[in-house]
C-alpha cells in the first residue's frame, strides 16, 4: 500500500473551501474534510486546534480569493479603479457563491478591502476621506444587491450588464454628491 502524501495547512482549508462551495458553511466540519482528504480526522485537528480556528483561517483564504478577482479586474484597467473593486466583488459572488455566502452574509458586512477602496476613491475622484467613505457605503448598497443577484442566478446579467449597471449607479451619485463639479462622464 503507497505511503499517503503528508496533509497540509493549505490541503484542509482548500478541502474546507470545496465544501463550501458545494454544501455551504453548515457542511464544514472535521469529518467531512477528512472524508475529502482520504483520511482521518487526525491531521485536521493536529494543524487547526478547533473548528473555529478552522473558519478563521478559512475567512482569510476567502479573502485571498476575492482579492485575487478584485486585482483581476485591476490587472485588465477597466473605466475606473473604483469600478473594477466592484466588477471584482460581483465576479466574486458569481464564481464563488459558497465562498460568497461563507465570507459577506449571515455575518456583519464589512469588506475586508474597505480601506482600499476609500484610498482608490481620495485619490481618483478628489474626495475627502468622510466623503469617500459616505459614497462608498452608498455605493455598496447597489454593488451587494447585483452580487446577491448573480449569486443566486449567474446568468441573469451579463459582464457588459454589470459594468453599465456600476456606471449609471456611480455617475447618478457623483453628481448627488458633486452637483458643483464638471459632468466628467459626458465627455467620456
Amino acid at each position: 500500500m503507497p505511503k499517503q502524501a503528508k496533509i497540509e495547512r493549505k490541503d484542509v482549508l482548500n478541502a474546507a473551501a470545496e465544501i463550501v462551495r458545494r454544501e455551504g458553511e453548515d457542511g464544514v466540519n472535521a469529518r467531512a474534510i477528512a472524508k475529502a482528504l482520504g483520511c482521518s480526522t487526525q491531521p485536521v485537528y493536529s494543524l487547526f486546534r478547533n473548528m473555529e480556528e478552522l473558519k478563521a483561517a478559512l475567512t482569510e483564504e476567502a479573502k485571498k480569493r476575492y482579492r485575487a478577482h478584485i486585482d483581476g479586474y485591476l490587472a485588465k484597467g477597466g473605466p475606473s479603479r473604483y469600478q473594477s473593486y466592484g466588477m471584482g466583488f460581483v465576479r466574486f459572488a458569481r464564481d464563488e457563491k459558497g465562498l460568497f455566502r461563507f465570507l459577506f452574509l449571515g455575518k456583519p458586512i464589512t469588506d475586508p478591502f474597505f480601506g482600499d477602496i476609500v484610498r482608490e476613491m481620495m485619490a481618483e475622484y478628489r474626495m475627502t476621506e468622510e466623503t469617500a467613505r459616505a459614497f462608498h457605503a452608498d455605493m455598496s448598497v447597489f454593488s451587494f444587491g447585483l452580487a446577491i443577484l448573480v449569486n443566486g442566478n449567474s446568468d441573469v446579467l451579463t459582464e457588459e450588464d454589470i459594468s453599465d449597471a456600476f456606471a449609471r449607479e456611480f455617475f447618478a451619485l457623483y453628481g448627488l454628491y458633486f452637483p458643483e463639479r464638471e459632468r466628467f462622464w459626458e465627455k467620456l
